[in-house]
């Protein structure tokens, strides 16, 4: 071969009587074929391959098929970020005329793209309190197609109880979408309480590290494929990089959590006994409103997500920020290191003052999600922080 040819057409593949114990990044858009036969048969999905890079990679399907298997799932989509599998989701799921009844403090985001984007789409949302199952059952019409909820909301770490709603949805033909980003598998999984659809923010803590974006949706085969035919065509593809890390990540989510979820809980316990703060939000203490269902549906521990009320609202979160050195302000969650995020300004910008209200959210509000530090050191750099 001439010069050019090999500059173009070598460096490729060395053969090996091993593999590798890690699987490779396939940092490859297209892939190619020997025969017709072989490009059929893929195309149809009668043999395992791979075509395209929005379709899918090998590293795609390993991250899917450990997820899937994390949370009891058929199958899984891996997506660009978890708003992204969240439009694959509805565009998959969902036509004119439906109707939705979505938990009223669902992630911002979130929110948003149901009053907006999904109502142009002929899709109406009706919120409501979804910590009252009877709100839920209250609010079906004919046309209901799902209910939303997140596992643990956000920011004040309510619940809803899925067993006391599933059966009757079920029984309905009605879809219980369950939003488990700020929980993950090895805290609760939804499947196994009667949820249909799973969403995550892979971005949180399932890869953990704070270095991807991704989503996932997961469930019955027959929906994932309604699911994927939607990601495919918006392009809400995940890259093969960021689908090998979140793959990583995932493999020491149990060991990463049981840490984070016992520090959580030693945190809680602690701010509960501080005067500075008004109020603790933590599903593990017995103060929660909802710990009884909480210890039910997450008996062996209940997240690694807490938040409080801090007396003297704004100002003493202004306060709090100068104050602190380990806990840094990051608007988002589920990273080895411990960081906080000021709702009020963050997740639910652009909602009106009395509606944070209504929901809870209040000026002095702080959410924290609990890394893997010390804790004697964690508590040592809040006793400063609440002066």
């Amino acid at each position: 071969m001439n010069f050019e040819t090999v500059a173009a057409r070598g460096g490729r593949d060395v053969p090996s009587a091993s593999r590798p114990l890690t699987p490779p990044i396939y940092q490859t858009n297209v892939y190619a074929f020997e025969d017709m036969e072989a490009v059929e048969s893929v195309w149809e999905h009668k043999r395992p391959g791979f075509v395209y890079g929005r379709y899918g990679t090998a590293n795609h399907t390993m991250l899917e098929d450990l997820v899937a298997a994390l949370e009891g799932a058929e199958a899984a989509v891996a997506c660009a970020s978890g708003m992204g599998a969240t439009t694959a989701l509805l565009l998959g799921l969902c036509e004119g005329g439906d109707h939705l009844i979505a938990a009223r403090d669902l992630y911002g985001s979130t929110a948003a793209f149901l009053k907006e984007d999904a109502r142009r789409l002929g899709v109406e949302t009706e919120f409501v309190d979804a910590t009252d199952p009877g709100r839920i059952l209250g609010a079906l019409r004919p046309r209901t197609r799902a209910v939303f909820v997140e596992a643990l909301s956000n920011p004040l770490l309510r619940l809803v109880d899925l067993p006391a709603v599933a059966p009757e949805l079920a029984r309905r033909g009605v879809e219980l979408i369950v939003d488990s980003s700020l929980a993950s598998p090895a805290v609760f999984r939804p499947i196994e309480h009667g949820a249909t659809v799973v969403l995550h923010s892979l971005t949180k803590f399932i890869s953990g590290h704070g270095d991807v974006t991704g989503g996932m949706v997961l469930g019955r085969a027959e929906t994932a494929a309604r699911v994927r035919a939607a990601m495919i065509r918006a392009g809400a593809n995940l890259g093969p990089f960021d689908a090998w890390l979140a793959t990583r990540g995932a493999r020491t989510l149990a060991v990463r959590l049981e840490r984070q979820c016992a520090t959580a809980c030693r945190l809680a316990g602690f701010l509960e006994g501080q005067g500075s703060v008004a109020r603790v939000y933590y599903p593990g203490l017995p103060s929660h409103p909802q710990h009884a269902p909480a210890r039910r549906l997450m008996p062996r521990r209940q997240g690694a997500m807490l938040a409080f009320d801090l007396r003297g609202g704004a100002g003493a979160v202004e306060r709090f920020m100068a104050r602190t050195r380990l806990l840094e302000f990051a608007p988002s969650f589920g990273d080895v290191a411990t960081t906080w995020t000021y709702p009020a300004r963050t997740s639910h910008r652009g909602v009106a003052e009395e509606e944070q209200a209504a929901m809870g959210i209040g000026p002095g509000l702080v959410r924290v999600s609990v890394g893997l530090e010390d804790p004697d050191d964690l508590i040592a750099d809040l006793t400063v922080g609440l002066g």
